[in-house]
């Protein structure tokens, strides 16, 4: 784990803002491409993204992003020494099942990474000190992964997400709404403004 003032931790938060945020609109995107098909995958934008998780006995990526469907890892690195030395880690050399990701990237000040030193499938981020810019776009790969269970099972039980039976016949949730002397919180409040007068119907 990065010290919070250090650059490694810098280009990690703005790693997980990147995926955080929606960069294209899907429609629009499959009616007029952006003619550039070697960068597919990086304006794709996730819904849960975990920062420099640590979980035992699989892949800790320094940025890890779900988006309902597929999982993303963002390795960074900032130094090309320290990307040397990852390429020799035991994730990155054991079964594609075991590792973290189905899009794989490295982000890096501009120039650490050369394109053509890239593991297979993976994509690179530069950062120019001020935005995060797309050079090489990765290969998704499709299929599951154990590293990524753990990663999201470690999520679920640090926030403490209940450990039941969700039984979802007939509903959409199993939250039940809250309730004051047993009318929903909202219809409550709902006649305590027609009440006072603050509404009318």
């Amino acid at each position: 784990m990065s010290k919070t003032n250090s650059l490694h931790y810098e280009l990690c938060t703005e790693g997980a803002k990147w995926l955080k945020r929606r960069k294209y609109d899907y429609v629009k995107c499959q009616n007029k491409p952006c003619n550039k098909p070697e960068l597919c995958k990086h304006c794709k934008a996730y819904k849960y993204i975990a920062v420099e998780l640590n979980v035992t006995a699989v892949e800790n990526p320094d940025v890890w992003g779900y988006d309902g469907y597929s999982t993303v890892v963002i390795e960074v690195k900032t130094s090309h020494s320290d990307f040397l030395a990852d390429k020799k880690k035991y994730w990155r050399n054991c079964e594609p099942e075991y590792q973290a990701g189905n899009v794989r990237w490295y982000l890096c000040p501009e120039g650490i990474i050369k394109p053509e030193e890239l593991p297979e499938g993976w994509g690179l981020l530069y950062w120019d000190g001020k935005r995060i810019n797309p050079i090489v776009g990765p290969i998704e790969r499709l299929q599951g992964s154990h590293g990524d269970m753990r990663i999201m099972y470690s999520i679920l039980f640090r926030e403490k997400f209940p450990c039941k039976i969700y039984d979802y016949r007939g509903t959409r949730s199993t939250i039940q709404p809250k309730t004051i002397n047993g009318i929903p919180e909202r219809e409550w409040i709902k006649q305590q403004k027609l009440n006072d007068g603050e509404i009318t119907t």
